[in-house]
């Protein structure tokens, strides 16, 4: 096929998506098994076939664990022109967990809030949602673990414990049922917006005209409930031009409207060398005391992402495996 040809019957394809109100691929089947109790959402990129394949063959390849059955979907925008076309509707239908947008592929922050419009549509029967994006190490292990303790008898929540963390900040918020404010993550309190021209993190004042970011939750990975996240979803929805950094605006400018704000999973989150991803998990396996590693990040060379997630694989597999069970078969 010609790339005239290839360019027009993707915008055909869009177009029709688009006036359907529709993504341009999707599997609507994805949660209609109702024994599934997380949703991974997966921020992607439609070049990102690598990474997207990388957790597909590493965390996120066991999706029952500890009693707790997950689903990971990964999520891409639509680009004009765009070469990857075709690869990205055969991906789409041969993997059934790629969500195929009509928004842009380079707006982060449309993609996630188009990818929990969709959740909402053809998921709303699975309760907590967890996000992040496609080039960070998430310790699916630890995250079942915790879903597990959330859903197991939630009003005995005092003195509850994960790995000698407390997680009853975690338990009111789930079982408080007109809260709807159920968002964890790793808790930013105090930044900046970067004003220097050179920075890719630059936000001019016209952006964003305050000095300081409200608290939220890094962008490495959050949790949330199904309420927290529509409420977040139809808040943002309204903006024709949302603030450009997906974390601060989804999980900070959104919450400090709604007045609530992201609060803190007591679980370490590192940004540094595979290896020291590593010796975290090593160390927290013969050390009770330190708090367990829950997303890592290493390195964005795609070329070395299999590699660096297959270390770490093998190294928290191992770290885990007497407590590796499932009753979901």
């Amino acid at each position: 096929m010609s790339e005239v040809t290839r360019d027009s019957t993707a915008k055909i394809v869009y177009l029709h998506a688009l006036s359907g109100s529709l993504p341009m691929e999707h599997n609507i089947e994805l949660c209609s098994s109702n024994d599934i109790d997380l949703i991974i959402i997966i921020i992607s990129s439609s070049s990102h076939f690598l990474e997207r394949q990388s957790i597909r063959e590493t965390w996120g390849s066991m999706p029952n664990l500890m009693n707790i059955r997950s689903q990971c979907l990964f999520v891409v925008g639509y680009q004009d022109g765009n070469s990857m076309f075709e690869e990205l509707l055969n991906e789409a239908k041969r993997k059934h967990d790629l969500l195929y947008l009509t928004v842009d592929d380079d707006s982060v922050v449309g993609k996630e809030l188009h990818a929990y419009k969709w959740l909402k549509n053809y998921c709303s029967n699975v309760t907590i949602t967890f996000k992040t994006d496609d080039y960070f190490f998430v310790n699916t292990f630890l995250l079942h673990e915790l879903i597990q303790e959330l859903t197991t008898n939630p009003q005995q929540y005092q003195n509850r414990y994960l790995h000698n963390n407390s997680l009853e900040s975690l338990f009111t918020a789930h079982i408080d049922p007109g809260a709807n404010k159920f968002l964890f993550g790793r808790e930013i309190q105090t930044s900046r917006p970067q004003r220097d021209k050179l920075s890719r993190f630059y936000t001019s004042y016209k952006d964003y005209p305050k000095d300081l970011h409200p608290p939220y939750c890094s962008i490495f990975g959050y949790l949330m409930d199904s309420k927290t996240r529509n409420l977040l979803t139809e808040e943002g929805l309204k903006d024709k031009s949302p603030f450009h950094f997906s974390d601060v605006y989804i999980t900070g400018i959104l919450p400090e409207r709604l007045r609530f704000i992201c609060n803190n999973i007591p679980f370490t989150y590192h940004h540094g060398s595979t290896d020291e991803c590593i010796n975290i998990i090593k160390k927290q396996s013969v050390e009770s005391s330190r708090s367990p590693l829950i997303v890592c990040s290493t390195s964005l060379i795609p070329e070395y992402k299999f590699l660096d997630f297959y270390r770490i694989w093998t190294v928290l597999k191992h770290v885990y495996k007497n407590r590796m069970y499932s009753t979901h078969g």
